[in-house]
């Protein structure tokens, strides 16, 4: 996806400029989507597990975020590329550890 995203911007600067404003809905959505049809798979073992599951859970998307967006606050960031990194942090990590838990596990 990033090497198909750079050569894009190479290829056709117009039309990436046109889309930013909303790649980064998309982006959420799509990852929403993901981890959704995912945790549908398991639904039951989820909920069985309780809190001793999603307390952790809450830890890890809160805490992601929380560093997504406070790192590249302090390296000087803007407010923009924070908020960006925030969401792209607390989201991708659901769908990455799941997709690990699921295969390894």
């Amino acid at each position: 996806p990033i090497g198909i995203g750079m050569l894009t911007n190479y290829l056709c600067p117009g039309f990436v400029k046109k889309m930013l404003p909303v790649t980064p809905v998309i982006g959420v959505v799509s990852t929403c989507l993901l981890v959704a049809s995912a945790v549908a798979q398991v639904a039951e073992p989820i909920l069985n597990a309780g809190m001793a599951l999603q307390l952790p859970l809450l830890a890890l998307h809160l805490i992601g975020g929380l560093v997504g967006y406070g790192l590249p606050a302090v390296m000087g960031f803007d407010e923009v590329s924070c908020r960006t990194m925030a969401i792209e942090t607390s989201m991708k990590s659901s769908a990455f550890g799941f997709l690990l838990a699921k295969l390894h596990l």
